[in-house]
């Protein structure tokens, strides 16, 4: 077995069970914030976190993946320079969340903001910059992160992200146990932040960063990231401006409801995000420097376990979906089982994406931005008047349907790649049908069991 297919068998294995072990903490978390809290301040952090996220995204130079991309991703000047950078971003950013906040407080003062919708809650203003100090600390964490991403040490960085994780959920559950407000969210979220940056920091061996601005490392960053950004703004447009709009048509309380059918279709969707920038993207970045020829050959046996997972749920989910949420939740959820159902067939289309890290390795980032802007032209073409002709409903199919809007432009660049076998693209289709199988005798034997009790 070769050195590569080790690391990457190795770093897969990680991955996984990191997520995996990750996913079932948010989802117990999940599962007892929800008893102990009302809807709305979900609905609430659902557009804080939106809003940070999009000061994030708005300033994404790609700094991560320019050390796993970049020829010089060892080199210290290189990545000294890459720190510093992300310093400058971080406190950007907040001074961008505070500007904000501000705006927001004058807006409802002068009654600007609708009623009864998320931004016209009090305590928004307030917690976006607060919640945003995660970003600052964050920035001020080592560039080891990316430098193990690049040698596929995947070990390392899950045991961080897991310690982390753990100790801000117990600071949560802690202050909600004291005090049931959302201020145990804000908590939460930003002692995650804090608690990975120290570890990093102190318990992490290996040379710190040092202030520094290399200008052809400076020149070598924005090369590379001025397609990142205009990707991140257009791609941060279409994965959130589902709650950026639906925040202005619908209640705290509906918001909230939605938040949680998202939350379990957006893991399938985060799993294989994650496994796309963090296994995939090194190898799709060292095929393509050293072994162009056999780029299709790798992109296609990554596509092929994903395609079988993505599609496999996106059928069990759209059966099972209100099943889950009777299960999982109290009846105050019910009507996110509906909303869950629909939001599946997002995975179907969700297995392209893959495509999106193969432009990037090739160091095409540009062919990733126009197929977000495909995405976010339709999303907010569609959405508002899906919603204004059918009401909830019609938004969710408008959601679905703008993830499908990329789909033939992204086949369209890998055929102008030498990067597309149709026959790989069709004949893994069965594993719909096999989850949506899957879901009927689940929902039969459910109904069975309780109709004997």
């Amino acid at each position: 077995m070769s050195n590569l297919k080790k690391r990457v068998i190795n770093a897969s294995i990680w991955n996984m069970a990191g997520y995996a072990t990750s996913q079932g903490i948010r989802l117990a978390t999940n599962l007892i914030m929800t008893r102990l809290l009302v809807p709305e301040m979900f609905g609430v952090m659902s557009i804080v976190t939106v809003v940070i996220m999009g000061l994030a995204l708005f300033s994404d130079l790609g700094l991560s993946q320019s050390i796993v991309q970049s020829k010089r991703g060892d080199d210290p000047t290189f990545l000294n320079t890459i720190w510093s950078v992300q310093i400058i971003r971080g406190i950007i950013i907040w001074l961008a969340s505070v500007l904000i906040s501000m705006a927001l407080y004058g807006a409802g003062k002068l009654g600007l903001l609708v009623s009864n919708t998320v931004y016209s809650d009090p305590l928004l203003p307030w917690i976006i910059p607060v919640v945003s100090l995660s970003v600052l600390f964050a920035a001020f964490e080592p560039t080891w992160t990316a430098t193990a991403s690049r040698r596929l040490e995947q070990a390392k960085i899950t045991l961080i992200e897991l310690a982390s994780q753990i100790i801000s959920v117990l600071i949560m559950i802690v202050w909600v146990w004291v005090d049931k407000s959302i201020w145990a969210l804000v908590a939460g979220n930003l002692s995650g932040s804090i608690i990975r940056n120290f570890i990093v920091y102190y318990v992490v061996p290996g040379e710190r960063n040092k202030w520094g601005l290399e200008r052809e490392a400076v020149k070598e960053i924005m090369h590379f990231g001025k397609w990142i950004f205009a990707s991140s703004i257009v791609g941060f447009l279409f994965l959130n401006g589902d709650r950026l709009l639906l925040g202005g048509l619908i209640s705290a309380q509906e918001l909230g409801i939605y938040t949680i059918a998202y939350f379990i279709v957006n893991s399938m969707t985060q799993i294989s995000g994650r496994i796309f920038a963090n296994i995939a993207f090194p190898v799709l970045s060292e095929a393509a420097r050293s072994r162009p020829h056999q780029l299709i050959d790798v992109y296609y046996r990554f596509r092929f376990l994903f395609d079988i997972g993505l599609l496999f749920f996106a059928g069990l989910f759209f059966v099972t979906g209100s099943l889950i949420i009777q299960i999982l939740y109290d009846p105050r959820y019910s009507s996110a089982g509906h909303m869950l159902e629909i939001l599946s067939l997002m995975l179907i289309a969700v297995r392209y994406n893959l495509a999106d890290q193969c432009f990037m390795a090739m160091g095409k980032p540009n062919l990733m931005t126009f197929l977000n802007i495909a995405r976010a032209i339709s999303l907010f073409l569609f959405l508002p008047i899906a919603f204004r002709e059918y009401q909830m409903t019609g938004a969710l199919w408008a959601i679905v349907a703008s993830y499908f809007m990329s789909v033939p432009l992204t086949i369209y660049f890998k055929y102008k790649l030498n990067l597309i076998n149709l026959s790989k693209e069709i004949y893994i289709l069965p594993a719909l049908i096999l989850g949506g199988l899957m879901g009927v005798l689940i929902t039969s034997i459910f109904h069975m069991v309780a109709s004997t009790r």
